[in-house]
């Protein structure tokens, strides 16, 4: 018998046999109940997370973490974050801005109008003069709030730090604040006081160099 006879053979006589225990009935002894049983049941988490909440409410935390919540968005109001990447202008600086861009999507208006197709070059100075100048300042630096509000032309206040509530009580004017420094970012701005002004389709900003009036007093003593 040659090896290949061998062991189909082999696997023969195992498959009979497997087919054999298979065929014989199954015996199983009965070992009773050892320990605790408790029936497989998913608990509802809708009704946890209830109770955790009631318990919450009861011992207060929900009160607390409401209160929390409140003080972080009076802070973030009261106090945002400085526009990182601002500096103090040292030098007089003026420079054009383009505010054009091209439209990636077309636009549409609500019932379906094409107002500007995808591709087009779109001015928002055409569709939204600038009719005010744009006063960005450090609102932590009196000398630049000093010279915003000394500005001549109609303009709008613009803070890329300092405290913009504190300083509208003071002062009794809008003060706004450059959430995340969205425009500043847009615009290129690099220093404050910077004054954004529309000239025919572009924006002229103009970074213009202040001292400070511990800077004032020291140069006046220096011989």
């Amino acid at each position: 018998m040659t090896r290949q006879q061998l062991q189909t053979c082999l696997l023969f006589a195992a498959l009979g046999c497997a087919l054999t225990l298979a065929a014989q009935p199954a015996s199983a002894k009965d070992l009773g109940i050892r320990g605790a049983v408790w029936p497989v049941a998913e608990p509802d988490l809708l009704i946890q997370i209830e109770a955790r909440l009631g318990e919450m409410e009861a011992s207060g935390e929900m009160a607390r973490m409401r209160r929390e919540a409140v003080e972080r968005a009076r802070q973030r109001i009261e106090a945002p974050e400085r526009v990182e990447g601002i500096e103090a202008a040292r030098v007089h600086r003026t420079r054009l801005f383009a505010p054009s861009i091209i439209l990636d999507r077309d636009i549409r208006a609500a019932d379906g109008t094409l107002i500007a197709a995808r591709g087009a070059r779109v001015n928002p100075l055409d569709m939204q003069p600038l009719t005010r100048d744009l006063l960005f300042i450090d609102g932590a630096r009196s000398v630049e709030v000093a010279w915003a509000l000394r500005h001549e032309r109609p303009s709008r206040i613009v803070l890329v730090a300092g405290r913009p509530l504190d300083l509208m009580r003071v002062h009794g004017r809008p003060f706004f604040f450059d959430q995340g420094g969205r425009l500043s970012k847009r615009l290129g701005l690099r220093a404050t006081p910077s004054v954004v002004a529309a000239e025919g389709p572009a924006l002229r900003i103009t970074e213009v160099p202040l001292e400070d009036e511990a800077d004032a007093t020291n140069a006046e003593g220096r011989p």
